[in-house]
């Protein structure tokens, strides 16, 4: 069964990973060290900035980035807890509700804030909700988090062992239901869960490391809403996939890779077309702009692709990303 994917279906023959750099792309942030995730509302005016090291989230005008502000503090993660909570993941529920992946210790949760509206006198946030996750005694550098286009649902995927890989809880409003695993795709040993989003037409996109039928190579499957069954499975011919991102207005999926130093892999920021070859359908990477180390994409509209890396460069950038050629 076909699954309705990408705007730039092209028929190729045989088909590569291609490059095509874009001109545009500027640093708006390089002055946040622990600069990871990266989480937008609908409307691509507020990017959120995960620093890890400091535990805040910093709020930037990707569009003038002189304009930021703190969202949420270190005191605010910690709220009282005797021991420091560490943020790991952020994605928006709505345009002033931010979901946070935490752990304390062995404890993960997830935490819902409400922040005060743009334009406001900007006070504290509110801690909404802290949902638990479950325990588990080994961080995961994978563990992210995102809310479908519907908003209807929310999914925690890349938790260390024994919790599950994926979870998804429902929204109501700006509240969250219980986490569980019923719903969402299997991710079985030695399969490995590399980055995972929602396509617009509310199904699960995953990237995956398996070894069938070949060491490490990159999959990139869709399934349905419930989670099965699997409409698409691809090889993504990319390495060291981190995180990927669609665009609500245009369905291109964006992804942020590794790469292992070739041309025709190199780390950055990649557009993933849909192509035919053989009369299949095939991923068709494409080059977009390149940053070392990257470690997550956000999209904040047509024109606008947010990523952030740079290892011990760490910086955030802001593509105007080439329009894709038929």
């Amino acid at each position: 069964m076909p699954c309705r994917w990408l705007p730039s279906l092209v028929v190729a023959g045989g088909l590569s990973a291609s490059a095509a750099w874009a001109e545009t792309a500027i640093t708006i942030v390089a002055d946040l060290p622990g600069a990871s995730r990266l989480a937008a509302p609908a409307t691509g005016q507020t990017l959120y900035i995960l620093d890890a090291t400091a535990r805040t989230v910093t709020a930037v005008d990707p569009f003038a980035p002189a304009k930021r502000w703190q969202a949420i503090g270190h005191t605010d993660f910690d709220g009282g807890s005797d021991k420091p909570v560490h943020p790991v993941a952020l994605a928006c529920v709505d345009s002033n509700t931010l979901a946070v992946v935490c752990h304390t210790g062995i404890e993960w949760t997830l935490r819902a804030f409400r922040l005060a509206p743009p334009g406001t006198e900007r006070g504290p946030p509110t801690l909404l909700q802290s949902l638990s996750l479950g325990n588990a005694a080994d961080a995961s550098p994978t563990v992210d988090v995102f809310v479908s286009d519907t908003r209807d649902w929310l999914a925690v995927v890349g938790l260390p062992a024994p919790l599950p890989s994926i979870v998804r809880a429902p929204i109501a409003g700006a509240r969250l239901g219980n986490f569980s695993d019923r719903l969402c795709p299997s991710v079985t040993s030695p399969e490995r869960l590399l980055a995972a989003t929602a396509s617009p037409f509310d199904e699960w996109v995953v990237a995956s490391r398996r070894d069938d039928p070949a060491p490490g190579r990159t999959r990139l499957a869709f399934h349905a809403n419930p989670g099965q069954p699997r409409l698409l499975d691809l090889d993504l011919g990319l390495t060291g996939v981190r995180d990927t991102a669609y665009c609500r207005g245009t369905g291109t999926l964006w992804c942020v890779a590794e790469g292992d130093g070739a041309a025709t892999s190199a780390a950055g920021l990649w557009r993933i077309d849909a192509a035919l070859a053989a009369g299949r359908q095939v991923a068709a990477p494409v080059a977009i702009a390149r940053l070392p180390s990257p470690l997550s994409v956000v999209c904040l509209s047509e024109r606008a692709v947010a990523i952030s890396g740079g290892g011990a460069d760490r910086r955030v950038l802001l593509v105007n990303p080439a329009e894709p050629q038929p």
